[in-house]
């Protein structure tokens, strides 16, 4: 049993292994998703690719959408990037391509905010995606190896 409870906590120090090396990355954009539904059908899942311009790298994000309310962040290392896929799936068949309308080219120096209400169905006239464009301020990361100014 007190094994068990110790087991719990493996994830959070795992993660404090991992953090240094995030403080030595910088931050670009971001892209910010919060989540207000009325009802949800199914259990879908979107599907975010993001592509830094100036690294080339890829940054895939899924998203499980099994509640109303949700808040989730998608970050890049430069201020130029683009989506080069925004797919929300319900199932093999039911499939929504570049959900709300998020593979619009290059994006330079902006983040988004990005608001999804409604009833969550393969029928997009029953959501609704706001997007606010936004200059976004970096974003950075401390690394618990800086020095105190007490």
């Amino acid at each position: 049993m007190a094994m068990k409870k110790n087991l719990r906590w493996l994830p959070y120090f795992s993660l404090l292994l991992i953090m240094p090396s995030f403080a030595n990355i910088p931050l670009g954009e971001t892209l910010q998703v919060s989540t207000h539904f009325k009802s949800i059908t199914g259990k879908p899942t979107w599907l975010l690719i993001v592509r830094e311009v100036e690294t080339g790298r890829v940054l895939p994000y899924q998203f499980d959408i099994r509640n109303n309310d949700n808040f989730w962040l998608a970050f890049t290392s430069g201020h130029s990037y683009r989506v080069t896929a925004s797919n929300l799936s319900f199932g093999p068949f039911a499939k929504i391509k570049n959900f709300c309308n998020l593979e619009d080219g290059i994006i330079n120096g902006e983040s988004y905010f990005v608001t999804l209400t409604g009833d969550l169905t393969p029928d997009p006239t029953r959501f609704r995606c706001k997007i606010i464009k936004y200059k976004d301020l970096p974003f950075p990361i401390a690394s618990h190896t800086g020095t105190s100014s007490e």
